[in-house]
């Protein structure tokens, strides 16, 4: 299969928006701005990123049956490890919770060039998904391409990509790349203004809502590459703005672009029938090509470690319950490595994270290294519930 091949981007902004924990959508708001020019508000999630608040956990219906003895380990799927270079990133992820989304736009710089995720524009099958809706852009399928092959490599369902939700991503770059020059229409990312040019809507719900989507928006994430796979990639390689790419809750997209500009809006869709027992994990177990860093250019910016950025690549595991103990480790060795470590309701998650946990190193990774994650808690309905898995870098 053909392979396309990106060079490294300039710095990108990542903008995120973000629904807060609650039955019904909320459109989230407030993001601080992290870096100049990124054009992101902050968003209590998370956005690229700018931030809004943590995907409303009653977007999922309900606890589907996590039995006591559903220890959800995570086992090697079998599916082949991609090699899905990373490119600068920008992350700005939002979610709509009925609050409006607060724009924290940050510069979103991995350091990782772009991978070469070996999927070419025109594969619009991935790894077993359904094809995108015809007449959609060669940007929008990467951006799908990629997003489903990663989700699948991980276990998971393919998203869909939604038409109405297609428009309102669109329009919103289209305001976006209309207004850039404009800082009174374009402070916050995520937002537009009534009386600025190419308007649709207020928040991004509204602007769904307004397309003609009637299932639940959570989620907006933006990065200013004009490129589906550069910027899909930079929100995989990001801490807050992986969130809604591949949580295995999260199964309505729709993609959008201008110049500068690339707008993801995410429904919950059919995710309140996946299982609540659902366990997933990024990187996923025995993925290989595994970066080694993370530069921290995230908005809002995610809790420093202690040395300072960068840090080790960020692991993120989706999981319905909590979790008591976490360990990261080279495999086979019984030292800990030192690492943040975030989870819902810690005041250093800033509301972002409401299914999620993430660990990362607080040094870079070493390069060809084997790590092993572990981790232990209990699951939504009470059972004990051991994590255990590893990924090799590249």
């Amino acid at each position: 299969m053909p392979s396309l091949r990106l060079r490294p981007l300039a710095l990108v902004a990542l903008s995120l928006a973000a629904c807060g924990p609650s039955e019904s959508p909320q459109d989230a708001a407030g993001d601080a701005t992290v870096r100049a020019d990124t054009g992101v508000a902050n968003d209590a999630r998370v956005s690229p990123m700018d931030v809004v608040a943590p995907l409303p956990d009653a977007a999922t219906v309900m606890d589907t049956g996590v039995s006591p003895q559903d220890s959800g380990t995570i086992v090697d799927t079998g599916v082949p490890v991609m090699d899905s270079g990373v490119a600068v990133m920008d992350t700005g992820v939002r979610t709509d919770t009925g609050v409006p989304p607060r724009d924290t736009g940050v510069l979103v710089d991995t350091g990782v060039p772009p991978r070469d995720t070996g999927v070419p524009p025109t594969d619009s099958g991935t790894m077993g998904c359904p094809a995108p809706p015809g007449g959609v852009s060669a940007n929008a399928v990467l951006a799908y391409n990629l997003t489903n092959s990663t989700r699948r490599a991980m276990g998971l369902q393919c998203q869909t990509m939604v038409t109405t939700i297609n428009t309102a991503a669109q329009n919103h770059c289209n305001y976006y790349a209309a207004n850039r020059g404009i800082p009174m229409c374009v402070a916050n990312a995520h937002a537009e203004v009534a009386t600025c040019a190419m308007f649709t809507g207020t928040s991004f719900s509204a602007r769904m809502t307004a397309a003609g989507y009637r299932g639940s928006p959570n989620f907006e994430v933006m990065a200013f590459a004009n490129n589906g796979t550069a910027a899909t990639q930079m929100w995989i390689d990001s801490i807050w703005h992986r969130t809604p790419v591949l949580s295995p809750w999260t199964l309505d997209m729709g993609y959008g672009s201008a110049t500068g500009c690339d707008t993801i809006d995410y429904g919950t869709g059919a995710g309140g029938a996946v299982p609540a027992s659902t366990i997933a994990t990024y990187p996923y177990n025995n993925q290989t090509n595994v970066p080694v860093s993370f530069s921290g250019n995230e908005g809002p910016p995610p809790p420093p470690p202690p040395t300072g950025w960068p840090s080790g690549y960020p692991v993120t595991i989706y999981f319905r319950g909590t979790l008591a103990t976490h360990t990261l480790t080279v495999d086979g060795s019984a030292t800990e490595i030192p690492h943040v470590w975030l989870a819902p309701g810690a005041p250093e998650s800033m509301g972002l994270l409401s299914r999620e946990f993430v660990l990362y190193a607080h040094r870079p990774l070493t390069a060809r290294t084997r790590y092993r994650v572990r981790a232990t808690g209990t699951a939504t309905g009470g059972g004990a519930t051991t994590i255990d898995f590893v990924f090799t870098t590249r």
